[in-house]
């Protein structure tokens, strides 16, 4: 537009030696059995002899040594799918003539299909351990392996069909293995499943993760609308045993040097873990007690306690054990408030004075109040609090480990709110019939615990707790399914599971209902490369051969950062042909699964994976003479032969126009009401005298004020002048001589004639003789006269 003439030069690797694996292509799926034809596309500039290796899953199945003629070679290898799962293909060329090495090698994927295989991710050993023998007892192909051993992407997690996590926690699991199965259910269509622990879903931090999204069930313990409010009390000895290392207890009598942290200190450090599963609705409160009692945090909302840690920071060992003041005025606080479920933990070594619990305990069951205790003691003291324990409906702990007593707190506590662990036995309850369960209609035997969870709205709920609380959930999550088993599958809480004559049927359904369900034949897919551009084209064919066509193709893409294109369409191009163009594709391998649908005939899906080519900067030779052409074309430009050319002065003369309508349109506009006020507007000699006048005054009225000021002074001298002349002729005047009038100017007179000057006749000088003999007596004849007259 400019008239600038562009000149292009070629320089640099245009003609360099250059081989290049252009593309690597295996069929998109394959079968256990069937052998797997990967043909390798190599370009050659020259013709040199080169070898060429492929590679499967990582380690060598094939070489050949061939002779590259210049442009297009192919090299086609053959190998059997052993084992279903993904497989990776690279193709690796070597020749002696040969500038770049990042072009030499391609890959691909196929996915081989056969019996399914699981990978369960355990905890610990034993977490697994029986799910994995159930499974290869119901012919399953199984591998087990810790956290840390687990594939960390999609690639690796896509040998597989389905997914169990065994007590898991999710900071073994790491962030993005997380993301991977997310992307591995959702986008790939394969089955995950999560079983309880004490390290699974909200206890093990399952919270607000993309595992959490997944699962057929939210951590979120319990529901607000659903659930009561809590009131728990802590009743907690503070007596001078308290004051002893939980080591030393029993040995307090012979000397023994106390060492460790003091059993009161562990009972403030239980205190928090206790709070901290509560919510700012439940009330709280603590109870210290040695010989008496007294309230550390009084029963009331947790909301509105303050710094509950700075409270009970005050509580020192110290003085006798009296647990019975302590429970009491606990059972008496709870039995005022509102909350439907009221419960108090006992801590204590059991030193105690003897006391009356039997009225105590009446008054707990009438108010609904129920008790737990910890033992922090010896002899004979875990008889004495299991007993209370038991009548008072709650559990007795026995706390041999000190460190283990924060996490029997917020265990108890937990298990009362309804959140994250509850362990106690129930019987499965039956809410909806689901393929997991077929044959196994009998009866199901007792759990002894579960992970707290809310199952999600559209999930299905299979089984729950005696609390209502999902045990079993399945739901559909994009492509795949998942399942959420909030029990174990060992002896802490399936005990009677483990020993169970239905257990491998049980386990095994459950993780087949997750797997994917049969896949379209006769869908291949494959990335075209024109340029910089990829194309994905859908070659979709009948068991015959016979094309399919005028189906409404969609297709779902993840790349290689797990990110999602959704419902990306793909137009007909030849007969089962259908193509999109991806643009620019990054490096790494793409999930991609393609639908298939048309009237009256049954809808078509496949899944495949796909790895982009080599990048176009190391795969295109030379010059882009087309584009150079182009340029030079729509310039005006030429082709320099030599370096020496660009310097050559035989540029012609440019030209430049600049466009002055838009100037000219907007000075029209201003000149208009000029144009319209002169021919409008009628101007005389004489209106420009007056304006010319007018104009005058308003310079001289700008100008006017230091003058006007001079004037006005001028003024005020004169009458100051006149007034002190005026009365020195009326002390001088005879006093019967009048003062003379000024003649006032008549009505015929002139407008314009000056009005007369006042006259007098000059006052005859004063002798000597007849002037007053002095001043005074002037002063005093003027007055008379003034007087008189």
């Amino acid at each position: 537009a400019r008239g600038v003439q562009i000149e292009t030069y070629v320089v640099g690797l245009g003609a360099a030696d250059e081989v290049i694996v252009q593309q690597v292509h295996s069929p998109a799926t394959a079968r256990v059995g069937e052998d797997i034809e990967v043909d390798v596309t190599i370009s050659s500039t020259v013709a040199q002899p080169a070898s060429v290796r492929l590679y499967g899953d990582g380690a060598q199945i094939g070489e050949q040594s061939v002779n590259l003629v210049p442009g297009i070679n192919h090299v086609t290898f053959t190998t059997r799918a052993t084992e279903a799962g993904f497989h990776t293909f690279r193709a690796v060329v070597e020749a002696q003539h040969d500038t770049f090495g990042a072009n030499n090698r391609g890959d691909s994927n196929t996915i081989v299909k056969g019996d399914p295989r699981i990978l369960v991710i355990a905890g610990e050993a034993d977490a697994g351990a029986n799910l994995a023998a159930a499974l290869t007892a119901e012919n399953q192909d199984v591998d087990v392996v810790a956290p840390e051993q687990a594939p960390t992407d999609l690639t690796g997690f896509a040998n597989y069909d389905s997914v169990v996590l065994a007590d898991v926690p999710a900071s073994r699991l790491g962030m993005s293995r997380m993301v991977a199965l997310q992307v591995f259910t959702r986008d790939l269509g394969r089955g995950l499943v999560m079983l309880g622990g004490p390290n699974s879903y909200g206890a093990g931090g399952y919270k607000k993760t993309p595992l959490e999204e997944a699962l057929p069930v939210d951590m979120d313990v319990r529901d607000r609308q659903r659930e009561p409010d809590i009131a728990l009390v802590v009743v907690i000895d503070k007596s001078g045993s308290m004051d002893a290392c939980h080591c030393n207890t029993a040995n307090r009598d012979n000397g023994v040097q106390i060492q460790g942290v003091p059993k009161v200190d562990i009972g403030k450090e239980a205190i928090l873990r206790a709070v901290s599963a509560l919510t700012e609705r439940d009330e709280f409160g603590v109870v210290a007690f040695n010989e008496n009692a007294n309230w550390v945090v009084h029963t009331a909302p947790l909301g509105t306690e303050g710094d509950i840690e700075r409270q009970i920071s005050t509580i020192h060992p110290d003085g006798q054990t009296n647990i019975y003041a302590g429970l009491s005025e606990a059972v008496a606080s709870l039995e005022n408030v509102s909350a439907t479920r009221r419960h108090i933990v006992l801590f204590t070594d059991g030193w105690s004075s003897s006391g009356v619990y039997d009225d105590l305990i009446r008054r707990m069951k009438a108010a609904g109040i129920t008790l737990s205790t910890v033992g922090a003691g010896g002899g004979g003291a875990g008889d004495f609090l299991s007993g209370l324990a038991e009548q008072g409906g709650g559990r007795y702990y026995a706390a041999t480990d000190p460190a283990s007593i924060p996490d029997i707190f917020l265990k108890e506590t937990q298990q009362v709110s309804g959140q994250q662990i509850v362990e106690e036995d129930f019987f499965p309850i039956l809410t909806s019939s689901s393929p997991i369960l077929r044959g196994l209609e009998d009866g199901l035997p007792q759990l002894k615990g579960y992970n707290g969870t809310t199952a999600k709205d559209a999930a299905q709920t299979v089984l729950v707790s005696s609390r209502d609380d999902p045990v079993l959930a399945q739901w559909q999550y994009g492509l795949g399914r998942s399942v959420a088993w909030t029990s174990d599958a060992q002896g802490r809480w399936g005990i009677n599971w483990v020993a169970w004559s239905g257990f491998n049927k049980f386990f095994s359904q459950l993780v087949s209902w997750t797997f994917p369900g049969e896949e379209s034949g006769g869908m291949e897919a494959e990335f075209v490369q024109s340029g910089d551009h990829t194309t994905l084209r859908l070659h979709s064919v009948e068991s015959d051969g016979t094309p399919r066509n005028f189906y409404d193709s969609l297709v779902n893409i993840t790349d290689p950062d797990l990110s999602l294109l959704e419902g990306l369409k793909l137009t007909q191009t030849a007969p089962g042909v259908y193509e999109t163009d991806l643009g620019t594709l990054k490096p790494g391998a793409y999930a991609l699964r393609f639908t298939q649908t048309k009237p009256g005939d049954t809808p078509l899906a496949r899944t495949v994976m796909l790895v982009a080519p080599t990048p176009a900067e190391y795969r295109l030779l030379g010059t882009n003479e087309r584009l150079l052409a182009a340029l030079r074309s729509s310039t005006g430009g030429r082709e320099l032969a030599t370096g020496k050319d660009v310097w050559t002065h035989d540029l012609g003369t440019t030209t430049a126009a600049t466009d002055l309508v838009p100037w000219l349109l907007l000075l029209a506009l201003l000149l208009w009401p000029l144009d319209v006020g002169i021919r409008r507007v009628s101007v005389q000699r004489t209106d420009v005298a007056l304006a010319r006048a007018w104009a005058g005054d308003r310079w001289r009225a700008w100008r006017g004020p230091a003058r006007r000021t001079a004037l006005v002074g001028e003024m005020f001298a004169a009458k100051g002048r006149a007034g002190g002349a005026a009365s020195r002729s009326a002390l001088l005047r005879p006093r019967d001589e009048a003062p003379t009038e000024t003649a006032a100017p008549t009505e015929t007179a002139a407008p314009t004639a000056k009005p007369a000057e006042p006259t007098s006749a000059p006052a005859p000088a004063p002798t000597q003789d007849a002037a007053p003999a002095d001043t005074l007596a002037r002063l005093r004849e003027a007055k008379q006269r003034r007087r008189g007259g």
